[in-house]
């Protein structure tokens, strides 16, 4: 078996662990899932990273002053509008379509944070749609980056984006129907 077959067996465990909904996956079999980047995303998030890691080095050990702290906060300005980019850029072009969700899943989720346990709450989706004559069944990326205090607050989100039968929206790569995004697109 092959390290990349060796990753993707591993990210899809610790992604399905615990979820009763079992990812159904986009990407191609026995290849590892990535962070879509751009020539232009690379530059900034290493560019962004080493003016950050210069200007910290250089307030600590030369005692340096605010033009350098201005450097360092430029680099992390530079990171996170290259992720921005990255995902505007990843999802140009995307349509958005009419679903029927079939089943979902709610479920408590422990992070470490700061030497104690944060509590989130996630949900995974299967949803039906038909694009160009075939019908998809895809479990969606949720268009949040942070899961919900309390599920009441995830069921709520539910509830306001969906309707009774199901019905809902996704955004879907036309190059690739499998890879959806429910209710709206990513921003970071």
């Amino acid at each position: 078996m092959s390290i990349t077959q060796k990753l993707r067996d591993s990210q899809d465990q610790i992604r399905d662990r615990d979820w009763r909904i079992k990812w159904i996956p986009w990407q191609e079999p026995g290849q590892a899932e990535y962070i879509h980047n751009t020539p232009l995303t690379l530059f900034t998030g290493f560019g962004g990273a080493a003016l950050f890691f210069v200007s910290a080095y250089l307030l600590v050990f030369k005692h340096g002053q605010w033009p350098i702290l201005a450097v360092g906060l430029a680099g992390l300005v530079m990171i996170f509008l290259g992720r921005i980019y990255a995902s505007i850029n990843k999802q140009a072009g995307w349509i958005h379509l009419t679903a029927r969700c079939i089943d979902q899943d709610i479920q408590e989720c422990h992070y470490p944070s700061k030497g104690n346990v944060k509590i989130l709450w996630e949900f995974r989706l299967i949803c039906l749609f038909t694009h160009n004559g075939k019908e998809y069944r895809v479990t969606p990326e949720a268009s949040h980056i942070a899961g919900f205090p309390s599920r009441d607050l995830v069921q709520k989100y539910l509830a306001e984006r969906m309707q009774p039968d199901g019905t809902c929206k996704l955004w879907v790569d036309p190059r690739n129907p499998l890879h959806t995004v429910f209710d709206k697109k990513q921003r970071i």
